[in-house]
């Protein structure tokens, strides 16, 4: 993965949402050595003091509680003095981004295991930062247009420069997904993920990791829905974006269709080379079985990624699929004649996730 290169209060307020929602993917290798495992976050501090207080962890396999401070860098501890202030006396695990997990220690004397994060991501950083800062703007596309005009001042231009950008970011994420994972369990697992989109990332990719295609096509969507009680961000959710009707929606595809992840792998070359169309994906790879929009979302998220850079084409002039509400007012507020295409959209959430900056 290559190193992150976004402003880094975009990058540290994404990598505390991703930690909020547990879908770091741990165990990690701390720094002692140690196998640090997590069992609670804890809870999202944006006062003064540790980022998450009362976090639990399993420390080779020795259950401890404490609080949680995320740095870029494993300096930024004694840089930004916390050696020395009795409010973080009670950290238990110094999490950084990315750079060698030196050891640390409060001013007690303790030394809170040290891991770093960037091994762990469910998604590349751009995307994770994409996705907080949507849900920090939700209800206000008046800044989101704001923000992405002070970023790209050849509008046009710069929307296709940046959703490209995104392209290739997404290649590579899933390509080293693809390489630990085979191809075919990250094609069902980041799936899963995309139907959580809106705030419901984290639950879903739980159920991803417990259940292959078979597990969902045995389950109740129901069940799958009420073991996840609690995680779900159910706020301004509209029927059909509801949780457990996208639960239900991917149940029904893999009952009746539970070699889609193979067939949806053997049509990605034929849509490169201009042999198979959208509608052939959507209507015959996939049976009509969800809902165009939703499908379209699915495609440029995860599914034409995976194709890798020949699908670059493709995923540009790909119908937007469903977005984050606020998304299409902040488009037409840009320039109204934009199309919606997906490379619109994409250039428009590249850049909210980097706060306008380049």
């Amino acid at each position: 993965m290559r190193d992150p290169t976004l402003p880094f209060p975009a990058a540290e307020r994404a990598i505390q949402r991703l930690w909020s929602e547990s879908r770091l993917r741990f165990p990690a290798r701390a720094a002692s050595g140690a196998t640090v495992e997590l069992v609670s976050p804890g809870q999202w501090n944006r006062l003064g003091g540790p980022d998450f207080l009362g976090t639990e962890l399993r420390v080779d396999g020795r259950r401890v509680r404490g609080d949680t401070e995320i740095h870029l860098r494993a300096s930024d501890w004694r840089a930004h003095g916390h050696h020395k202030d009795p409010a973080f006396a009670n950290v238990i695990l110094h999490a950084v981004l990315m750079g060698k997990p030196a050891p640390v220690g409060t001013c007690h004397g303790d030394t809170p295991e040290t891991v770093v994060l960037l091994p762990l991501l469910p998604e590349d950083l751009e995307s994770a930062a994409e996705h907080d800062a949507l849900l920090e703007l939700r209800g206000r596309a008046a800044e989101m247009a704001r923000v992405v005009t002070e970023g790209n001042p050849a509008v046009e231009k710069g929307l296709r420069a940046r959703a490209r950008e995104r392209f290739a970011a997404k290649v590579a994420q899933l390509a080293a997904r693809a390489a630990a994972e085979g191809w075919e369990t990250t094609c069902h697992r980041a799936t899963v993920e995309a139907l959580g989109q809106g705030g419901n990332r984290g639950p879903m990719g739980s159920l991803a990791l417990r259940l292959e295609i078979a597990g969902f096509a045995a389950s109740d969507p129901t069940d799958l829905y009420i073991g996840e009680v609690g995680r779900w961000n159910l706020r301004g959710q509209r029927p059909m974006a509801h949780p457990h009707r996208r639960l239900g929606l991917y149940v029904e595809l893999c009952r009746r269709r539970p070699d889609w992840v193979a067939r949806v792998r053997q049509q990605l070359p034929d849509l490169a080379r201009g042999r198979c169309t959208r509608q052939g994906l959507l209507h015959g790879t996939l049976a009509g079985l969800l809902p165009p929009s939703l499908a379209d979302t699915l495609a440029t998220d995860v599914w034409l990624p995976m194709g890798g850079p020949a699908l670059e084409g493709a995923w540009m002039d790909w119908p937007a699929g469903l977005r984050p509400d606020g998304l299409e007012e902040a488009r037409q507020r840009l320039r109204p004649e934009l199309p919606r295409r997906n490379w619109v959209v994409q250039g428009m959430l590249h850049t909210l996730g980097r706060g306008g900056k380049g």
